[in-house]
């Protein structure tokens, strides 16, 4: 990294990846802990001698002798034991030490003296946080090369029937994918020994016994494994027009959930030259990598389904579970993948429902676009993954307001006068599917203005108040800004 990248890099902030301390803290804790969390996660870098505040080169004074504390104390405190690159670079004649730390394959790493209950952390956002009971299991899973739907499921016996039935689902399949597209379906038939041979099915004791891929491919006894549907009256989760719950074989929820979508959308004729072509306001093929991501790459071991809401300006997809690994959002869309349940992604694949070069998001993308409709978001806000593929919606035409004769002032109340202090409105279009940079607008006018509503902030930014609160719930669950007070007369800290 030139010194140029390094000095970008300190001027855009703390991220999931960057941390800065003025100077080396005098409780080790503080500065170990985002270590440790960076080598649970993604992987980071704690670089001394910044202040964030200003995110200016201060400098530190004896860098050497911070660096060997540094490692002393990392082997002292941590298990298993980290092994980061540690160095000093030189900015504009001031030292500053750079502690690298990359994603651990021995997870879950934890402080010594606090366990691995107390002293394990994962990052969130630009923040470090205690892992709960479910990453710590996912991270023991990780750190021994294994996943959860390929443990055994002890609690129901083998049923050669449903066995059976998901061979002959997976021809079906097949067959139907490649008729679509003009090919021979594949000769080889899937039978029992197939799925033992993917991973699906273990011999145990010398008899077949299913994993929790197997059974969620199947029967699907977890009431959590479900994909619930809703179709919403305006922009807010508060009017149901349409509800739905699909159980059973994931992949037929995912054939369920993507026809509940097609259902409550617009469905026109185009003419284009002597030709009519006949298609959804939305594209199919952006709708099912959504469900299928969703569906593929969640949580099992979070106790909450797949969502897929539609709304009357979007469609918005969530998945349990962030990112797995050392996968980020950045990395993901330019093509990284990681799966976190590969059994069920390996009969996917032989389905023909998922292919695993990391194309998904970008496909969403491209039929977007291809379909004129404005930039799919993608956001991970704490332990959730969600697509938020946006629907054309008329403008509407805004009466113009009445001119206020200037010898008469109108009554305001004390808040109001308080939030007429910001600046004025911004583009919409851009905000609106920038999600970044209206998070990055919204911290200004907090910063300008603590006590401003949320309906202040929809009128200046001219976005609805529910884009609004999507963005202020996730900048809180992220740790960058935090409530004081009651709704009606608190205020708002931004957490720098």
């Amino acid at each position: 990294m030139t010194d140029d990248e390094l000095f970008q890099e300190i001027q855009a902030g703390e991220s999931k990846t960057t941390e800065f301390k003025l100077m080396l803290p005098a409780r080790n804790e503080k500065y170990i802990k985002t270590l440790v969390a960076f080598a649970n996660t993604v992987g980071g870098k704690l670089i001394i001698g910044i202040d964030d505040e200003a995110h200016s080169i201060v400098g530190v004074s004896e860098a050497t002798e911070v660096m060997d504390m540094i490692a002393s104390t990392l082997s002292q405190t941590c298990l298993p034991i980290l092994t980061p690159n540690i160095h000093k670079r030189n900015i504009n004649g001031k030292d500053i030490v750079i502690v690298e730390i990359y994603p651990g394959s021995n997870t879950p790493y934890y402080i010594k003296s606090q366990g691995v209950d107390k002293g394990t952390y994962v990052r969130v956002g630009a923040t470090t946080h205690h892992a709960d009971e479910v990453m710590i299991r996912e991270l023991q899973l990780r750190g021994a090369s294994q996943s959860y739907d390929e443990q055994i499921y002890v609690d129901m016996p083998y049923s050669k029937e449903d066995s059976l039935a998901l061979c002959n689902a997976i021809e079906r399949y097949r067959q139907k994918s490649a008729e679509a597209k003009g090919n021979e379906a594949p000769k080889n038939k899937v039978t029992p020994k197939t799925l033992e041979n993917w991973g699906v099915l273990k011999c145990f004791d010398g008899r077949l016994v299913p994993t929790r891929a197997f059974m969620l491919l199947t029967s699907n006894p977890f009431e959590f494994a479900q994909i619930q549907c809703a179709q919403f009256k305006g922009t807010d989760r508060i009017v149901f027009l349409d509800k739905r719950e699909y159980g059973g074989p994931l992949y037929e929820q995912i054939e369920e959930a993507v026809q509940f979508v097609l259902r409550n959308i617009k469905y026109g004729a185009e003419i284009k030259g002597l030709l009519r072509e006949n298609s959804f306001e939305l594209p199919i093929i952006a709708i099912r990598e959504a469900i299928v991501n969703a569906t593929i790459h969640r949580s099992f071991q979070l106790t909450s389904c797949v969502q897929v809401a539609l709304y009357d300006d979007r469609l918005e997809v969530s998945s349990p579970g962030a990112l797995f690994g050392s996968l980020t959002l950045e990395k993901a869309l330019a093509g990284s993948t990681a799966l976190r349940n590969p059994k069920v992604a390996e009969v996917f694949k032989q389905m023909d429902l998922f292919e695993s070069w990391g194309t998904g998001l970008r496909r969403i993308q491209e039929s977007c676009e291809k379909l004129g409709l404005p930039e799919p978001e993608f956001q991970v806000i704490g332990d959730l993954f969600r697509v938020n593929i946006f629907r054309l919606v008329p403008e509407t035409k805004v009466a113009p307001k009445q001119n206020v004769s200037p010898k008469v002032s109108p009554k305001v109340s004390p808040k109001q006068n308080v939030n007429q202090k910001v600046t004025p409105k911004v583009n919409q279009k851009t905000l609106a599917y920038n999600p970044a940079q209206l998070e990055e607008e919204i911290l200004r006018l907090l910063k300008e203005n603590p006590e401003i509503s949320q309906v202040h902030l929809a009128d200046i930014t001219s976005l609805s108040r529910s884009s609004i609160q999507r963005c202020l719930a996730s900048l809180k669950e992220t740790g960058r800004i935090k409530r004081v007070g009651s709704n009606r007369a608190g205020s708002w800290i931004v957490i720098e």
